[in-house]
């Protein structure tokens, strides 16, 4: 269950913390990207920025709320797939006083973006600049380049940095005391939906590496999670259970049709059928295939079970 309460168009604010989880509207659709907005005197902190595509959405959610862009500090970043990341470049451009903070995985793809973009392409094709957006290169002096096992000091909160691999290499969760913002590791669940989903894109699925990172989301002790897709929830244990119960169906799921030389199809079939009858609500089934599109997670599952066959 979450526990927002709204205050403004777009923006919820969690009763504990200040923190304010605004509605990016990818594509129109709300309720399937969020940025999260702590205000600090000490500046500013955003977790996950969103694609440039949407950053007129996190500028004026900010502004709704009575703040200036131009006080954020630091900006978190969970791991840097587009949907998470892709505005760094252009705020830490428009910003020279903002500090990006990212695994050390993912700072040389801010720094040199081509690679990145490269294979997004190769994932997103036409759908590239209508979904995200420019990329643009951060600027070196604005990075902060982190392992996943620091204590940092952000405003006046004391922060930990957790490598949280399995979605992806340089993916990290960010616990302020029992609060933790999970990126994509902690799954995928829509406000209103009991239901959650393991992200699967490639290149960098390790299932045995997600199950650990969720043994360290547990050991932090959480009593609620900011997820990017979409929101707060303080059901932490189910939550996680949840999530678990996906995993192991997807590994399995994917192991079987690769065994018989199924394609990556039949994959993306698979995961729309467990979807359906989790979900059942066509609309809300339609945010969470934006959220991860069954052919790209199908993808990403297929290049697992190779990668674990060679």
């Amino acid at each position: 269950m979450n526990v927002h309460t709204s205050s403004h168009m777009g923006v919820h604010t969690s009763s504990h913390m200040g923190v304010h989880t605004i509605d990016l509207e990818l594509m129109g659709l709300a309720g399937t990207v969020a940025a999260h907005f702590i205000p600090s005197k000490l500046g500013h902190i955003i977790v996950d920025c969103g694609p440039t595509s949407t950053l007129p959405k996190l500028k004026a959610g900010i502004a709704a709320l009575g703040y200036d862009f131009a006080d954020v500090k630091y900006l978190l970043l969970t791991h840097i797939h587009l949907d998470h990341a892709g505005a760094t470049g252009t705020l830490a451009r428009e910003f020279p006083n903002l500090h990006v903070y990212v695994h050390q995985h993912g700072a040389g793809h801010l720094k040199r973006p081509e690679r990145l973009l490269e294979s997004a392409t190769r994932i997103y094709g036409a759908m590239m600049q209508p979904l995200w957006g420019q990329f643009e290169a951060v600027p070196e002096d604005q990075l902060v380049v982190l392992e996943g096992r620091e204590t940092l000091n952000i405003g006046e909160f004391s922060v930990q940095a957790v490598y949280t691999p399995g979605h992806a290499i340089h993916h990290l969760a960010f616990a302020f005391g029992n609060t933790v913002f999970c990126g994509d590791v902690g799954g995928i669940r829509l406000q209103g939906a009991v239901h959650v989903i393991a992200p699967t894109p490639p290149p960098d699925i390790d299932f045995v590496a997600w199950h650990e990172s969720l043994a360290k989301l547990r050991a932090l002790q959480p009593n609620r999670l900011f997820l990017t897709h979409f929101g707060e929830f303080n059901d932490v244990e189910h939550h996680l259970a949840k999530l678990e119960h996906s995993l192991v169906f997807l590994e399995n799921m994917s192991k079987q049709i690769f065994a018989v030389g199924g394609s990556t199809e039949e994959i993306a079939e698979g995961i729309k059928q467990y979807a359906q009858t989790q979900i059942q609500d066509k609309d809300l089934e339609k945010k969470y295939e934006l959220s991860t599109p069954y052919l790209m997670a199908a993808s990403g599952l297929m290049r697992y079970q190779k990668q674990r066959a060679a």
